[in-house]
């Protein structure tokens, strides 16, 4: 029986998502493909491991004539795995200064890299608008951090008598002070003509710390991959002879990828012989390749003749790999650590790449695009209808009639 696990993204990239609306999706494509039978779900809260639970849902079809019954014929199961809690609970109770400070420290830490990356001739194309976006979140950063001693400027009147009171506390204010002159309207024009900068920043400073982390330092990784084996354990003794496939959109494709292809260990013997096919939607595999370019060195690589992957993309999203040596459309060149497992690549667009000039760059619109696979309601076109008929085109998603 084949049976999906969807593994959503990180953060913003997941505002209004959920597995429901992922499976009905697919039975959207399901009406669109037949006619004569009706298609619903029954949705199920399983725990896989003590208090670990995850959303069982269940498609089913029957001809339109006849009513609901037990006898109704079971397609397609789908599993969510929740990571998103797990990743950024040391950030959830943190405040807007505690942010910005992890959130400076990064970027100035990835600074170098970012421009390295610039003249550097790699696989990522779209290192510009990476630039720029950390070049944003560098002076938001700094904006809110350069408040603070302004605050203490306008408890303690400033007063200079020359050179004496160069090195004295109130020169170091008036400093601030006017910095944040500058630094402070900056911001103030991002927040007019970006949109949704007034959050962007929070979000974004707990997503890409929680990213640094997992990626430099392996922090929570080891429960997640713990937990996403016991979830895979749980689908292969509770359904039969399950077909599993990894749904996967922005940072639960870099999950997947960690669990078929781990550092210095083997997939559980459940992976190796039950998950059959990856789908990746919006992998930012290149952006990470680029900026931790030790992340997929000594991987072991059992998997990679054992799946089938399917990648969608947008070439307008910053984010989004092609797995090519350009930002074109057209088939994969190279896969995981450069060669092994390429993928069938999927090219999805919702606008015109002629439409997007340097108002739509300055107001980081390729950005945005990471979240243009699927519209947040259930009923809009979405990329599914390209998995939906490549599944059904490879054999994984068969429709009885």
């Amino acid at each position: 029986m084949p049976t999906g696990i969807y593994i959503a993204g990180l953060g913003q990239s997941t505002t209004k998502e959920s597995v429901e609306k992922y499976a009905a999706r697919y039975i959207k494509e399901l009406e669109y493909s037949t006619s004569g039978i009706n298609y619903y779900t029954k949705v199920e809260k399983i725990y896989y491991n003590e208090d670990l639970s995850s959303l069982a849902v269940r498609i089913f079809q029957h001809p339109k004539e006849q009513p609901k019954s037990e006898k109704d014929t079971l397609l397609y199961s789908f599993y969510d795995f929740e990571y998103n809690e797990l990743l950024n609970q040391k950030f959830q109770n943190k405040n807007l200064l505690f942010k910005n400070i992890a959130l400076l420290l990064l970027v100035v830490r990835k600074f170098p890299r970012i421009i390295y990356s610039l003249f550097k001739k790699t696989t990522y194309t779209k290192g510009g608008q990476t630039f720029y976006m950390f070049l944003i979140f560098l002076i938001m950063s700094m904006a809110v951090l350069l408040i603070l001693p302004s605050i203490l400027s306008l408890l303690y009147p400033i007063k200079c008598d020359g050179i004496k009171s160069f090195c004295n506390i109130n020169n170091i204010l008036s400093t601030f002070t006017i910095i944040s002159n500058y630094t402070l309207p900056i911001t103030s024009l991002l927040i007019i003509f970006i949109p949704e900068s007034n959050t962007l920043l929070t979000k974004v400073a707990a997503e890409f710390t929680t990213i640094d982390n997992y990626i430099q330092y392996g922090e929570q990784s080891q429960i997640i991959q713990g937990n996403f084996d016991a979830l895979v354990e749980y689908i292969v003794e509770n359904e039969e002879n399950p077909t599993i496939h990894l749904h996967t959109y922005s940072f639960g494709s870099i999950i997947a990828l960690d669990a078929l292809f781990p550092i210095g260990t083997e997939p559980c013997n459940n992976i190796l012989n039950n998950i059959k096919l990856l789908i990746t939607v919006g992998a930012p595999y290149e952006f990470i390749d680029s900026y931790y370019p030790n992340f997929y060195s000594e991987r072991t690589d059992k998997m990679s003749q054992q799946i089938e992957w399917i990648n969608v993309y947008s070439t307008l999203d910053a984010f989004a790999s092609n797995f090519r040596k350009d930002n074109k459309a057209g088939k994969a060149q190279y896969g995981i650590m450069g060669k092994k497992e390429v993928p069938i690549n999927l090219n999805y667009e919702i606008a015109r790449r002629e439409k997007y000039n340097l108002f739509s760059f300055l107001t980081l619109k390729h950005i945005t695009m990471h979240k243009s696979y699927w519209d947040d309601s259930k009923s809009g076109q979405s990329c599914t209808r390209l998995i939906f008929n490549k599944m059904k085109e490879l054999n994984y998603f068969s429709i009885t009639t």
